[in-house]
């Protein structure tokens, strides 16, 4: 697949889903950040292994080219990369990931009691 079709995919795939992860199967990093996800919440991510698709080191390249970053995971909430695995578990820890998941409305708002 060509460079542009790769990038064309990996925007469609961050517009189109609420919360976008870019995963290796048997990477620790993306394990734990899936774990996080899950455990913040979060029903079913749209979930991309990278190691099961032909074009996963094309994809890695254009997420590198759209955000800088080389690693997985890649994890985007509304359109916006978070990070990767220790970002997430960080932002879990300080409330902010369950803050991005419910202004993306992907959890739903708590009422003060």
């Amino acid at each position: 697949m060509a460079a542009a079709s790769v990038r064309c995919l990996v925007k469609s795939l961050v517009s189109s889903h609420r919360v976008m992860v870019f995963s290796k199967s048997t990477c620790p990093f993306c394990m734990m950040a899936k774990d996080v996800l899950s455990e913040a919440g979060v029903p079913q991510p749209k979930v991309l292994e990278l190691d099961h698709i032909e074009e996963g080191q094309q994809v890695q390249d254009a997420l590198f080219e759209l955000t800088g970053i080389r690693t997985v995971p890649n994890i985007f909430i509304s359109g916006k990369c978070i990070g990767g695995g220790t970002d997430t578990a960080r932002l879990y820890e300080t409330g902010e990931l369950q803050q991005l998941l419910t202004e993306a409305g992907v959890l739903k708002k708590q009422e003060d009691s």
